[in-house]
């Protein structure tokens, strides 16, 4: 074999390497566990900082990388071609064609790219002071790219900025929850209490707070229901009120009443009202992530949700966001308030003051909750009344009858889910 045939062979060999180096660090650095890399060079490993670099960088160095891979595989591609043409004349073309075409598919494509996504740390952190070097020769290039695509963009008047939202981020996030459940690396559970953590930022409190006419308050005039509603209770703060449930005073301490009872056994009112904790209001716009900094920060569990008038709407605790995450925390008293009762495999009788998103959570459905909280409250705007007893609404699958009313108020419903071998 002549030398000048063994060189050129040679030459292209390196040529498709080096176009699977590239190709193999795109998908690295693309495939790359950031955390574990950020870890790394906190620690003090050099090619972890360079690996860093690029990353943060990464669209640029991304167009990079597919200008060097271009440019190698079409030097390759033209030195086969000068060789074969040598060898067997105009067929050379069409043999050089059909050869790199497979020789880069096969060898600068498919092996090191899912080489790479096998083990995308590995592969980008051997590559790294590499790639660092390439970037800074390719320099130049990027730059006359840059102004070229640039002057394109601004002639067809196209906005070029990438305006990436927290909400968008958010959306990323859920698409790479959703796909690991897809593929089984991450359990339904786990994903649901991910994507959970993700709402707390779009939803607000009164979305999950107490309702007004659910909060286990005491009136501070009635002496003779005070101390037997709070022995009654299991709740260690009970909110207080004088003239109208909607005054409200503070929270007590259902253990600072008895140290408030005088020698004859009566209560002392004055005392009570000096040991009152001060409430802590907060509007009912207030988004739930927000709003459970707020409890960590002032070491508060419990809040009062007002509107823009300052009415009173509701209680929110921390309970209730942690339970936005988790799903119910089941005590003594979740049981009787909860409001939701199974009756058989598919059917609910359910308090029309319950919570929608309580209610997806347990039954592991989706209700819509845009314009409204409770179930009555989803009855009503989608039947556009307020309808009587006896009568039976299908939305969706699921269906629903009135089965009590208190005046305009839906008390109780029942609802019918579709059997699980006919939901599509």
């Amino acid at each position: 074999m002549p030398e000048d045939l063994l060189a050129s062979i040679l030459i292209v060999i390196c040529l498709l390497l080096l176009s699977g180096l590239l190709s193999g660090s795109e998908t690295s650095i693309t495939s790359v566990s950031k955390s574990k890399i950020h870890k790394l060079a906190i620690r003090g490993d050099k090619r972890a900082k360079q690996l860093l670099h690029l990353i943060k960088n990464k669209s640029d160095f991304i167009s990079s990388l597919l200008i060097g891979n271009n440019f190698v595989n079409i030097l390759a591609s033209v030195l086969m071609t000068a060789i074969l043409i040598k060898y067997y004349g105009d067929k050379g073309i069409l043999y050089s064609t059909i050869l790199m075409s497979l020789l880069i598919v096969i060898f600068s494509e498919v092996l090191p790219k899912n080489y790479a996504l096998i083990r995308p740390d590995r592969f980008a952190l051997a590559m790294a002071k590499y790639l660092i070097v390439f970037s800074k020769i390719i320099t130049p290039i990027m730059l006359l790219v840059k102004v070229i695509n640039w002057s394109f963009f601004k002639i067809m008047n196209i906005d070029m900025e990438n305006k990436v939202t927290s909400k968008t981020a958010r959306e990323d996030i859920r698409n790479i929850i959703n796909m690991h459940e897809d593929e089984g690396r991450l359990l339904k559970d786990e994903g649901d209490m991910l994507n959970a953590i993700l709402d707390l930022k779009e939803i607000t409190v009164e979305k999950i707070m107490t309702h007004r006419k659910n909060i286990y308050s005491i009136d501070l005039n009635n002496k003779n229901e005070f101390f037997s509603k709070i022995s009654k209770s299991s709740f260690s703060r009970i909110p207080v009120w004088k003239e109208n449930p909607n005054n409200i005073l503070g929270l007590i301490h259902a253990k600072n009443v008895l140290s408030n009872l005088s020698d004859q056994g009566q209560l002392d009112i004055l005392k009570i009202k000096e040991n009152l904790i001060k409430p802590w209001f907060v509007p009912e716009t207030t988004k739930a992530k927000d709003q459970l900094n707020e409890f960590i920060q002032r070491k508060e569990k419990l809040a009062f949700v007002v509107d823009e008038y300052g009415e009173l709407m509701g209680l929110i605790s921390m309970e209730d966001i942690i339970e936005e995450i988790v799903g119910n925390i089941f005590d003594e008293k979740d049981f009787s308030t909860i409001g939701i009762r199974k009756i058989d495999s598919n059917t609910y009788r359910i308090r029309g003051d319950v919570n929608i998103r309580d209610i997806n959570r347990e039954l592991d459905i989706q209700i819509p909750d845009t314009f409204y909280s409770t179930i009555a409250g989803y009855i009503i705007h989608e039947t556009e009344s307020f309808p009587d007893v006896g009568q039976i609404f299908s939305f969706g699958d699921i269906r629903y009858e009135i089965v009590n009313k208190n005046k305009n108020q839906i008390t109780q419903i029942k609802m019918v889910l579709p059997k699980k071998d006919s939901i599509h």
